[in-house]
């Protein structure tokens, strides 16, 4: 290879080192070259510039064709352009994959969304940003859909710290507050709030609310559990798992003993309500 001739030879003459060696060098900048190459590909398929192993391997191709441009001096003018052009040839043939790689990267971007107009971005720059950044968050398309996630999210804050205080996060139930503070499942939030706040403002009124038992300790639940698993047995829908019933049922998903006293009882109901019914015994006639 033209490429190897330029390395090898400076190695052999100019650093004095033998055959094998010289090969060793060569494979050492090759791999460096192509480690760059493959971290810049990785990188740009996911919507990255990947500037810096890019100028590595730019920097490793410019290195290995000014070594043949001087191992190829005693050779013609157009040999020696040849063979300098070769690592050249190659850098830009990378940077046509890598840039083409990018941009339909950015093409499927677009397609699956929108994203926020410039005119917003150059009337509310900083809000523009808080938008992007939660659309890519929460995974939504649509610059629209993330804003009306955060106004809903943003009115149920309010709404809490109206009720409850500055303080409100300390006082509602972790997992709705850590959804809020989080951003997660955000839509959920408007139904959650206002059972808080009812409940809130009923044990102000003076009306006491019967505590309410936890879901792997509530009879109710247990009976919907057992009731929609027999329905399952029987063929009405798919069967669901352990932790398709826990979550079913807001019941911890850990709490997997709750799953198996459930689809013991479901399989027991399913069996009754299978099995016809025996006839009654008749009575025999009196003679």
């Amino acid at each position: 290879m033209p490429v190897a001739e330029g390395i090898i030879g400076c190695a052999r003459e100019e650093m004095g080192l033998g055959p094998v060696l010289s090969v060793a060098v060569f494979l050492s900048i090759d791999g460096v070259a192509g480690f760059f190459a493959h971290t810049a590909y990785r990188w740009v398929q996911v919507g990255g510039k990947a500037l810096f192993p890019r100028t590595m391997v730019i920097l490793t191709i410019t290195g290995s064709a000014w070594f043949q441009w001087i191992h190829a001096a005693d050779l013609a003018l157009a040999a020696q352009v040849a063979r300098a052009g070769m690592p050249l040839i190659a850098a830009l043939l990378l940077e046509t994959l890598l840039v083409s790689r990018r941009a339909a990267w950015k093409q499927a971007q677009t397609n699956s969304g929108s994203s926020a107009p410039r005119a917003r971005w150059m009337w509310d720059p900083i809000g523009s940003a808080g938008i992007t950044r939660r659309m890519q968050l929460w995974a939504v398309p649509d610059w629209e859909d993330a804003l009306e996630l955060h106004m809903i999210r943003l009115e149920a804050i309010r709404r809490l710290r109206r009720e409850f205080g500055p303080f409100w996060s300390r006082k509602v139930p972790a997992h709705i507050a850590v959804r809020l503070q989080k951003g997660f499942r955000v839509q959920e939030a408007p139904d959650m709030v206002d059972t808080i706040i009812t409940e809130h403002q009923a044990r102000k009124g003076g009306t006491e609310l019967p505590p309410e038992l936890p879901p792997a300790r509530d009879p109710r639940v247990f009976n919907k559990a057992v009731e929609y698993y027999a329905q399952a047995v029987l063929g009405t829908r798919e069967l669901p798992s352990e932790r398709g019933s826990c979550e079913a049922f807001d019941v911890p998903t850990t709490n997997r003993r709750w799953a198996e006293q459930v689809m013991k009882a479901a399989e027991a109901r399913a069996d009754e309500r299978s099995t016809p019914a025996s006839p009654p015994a008749l009575s025999p006639l009196p003679a």
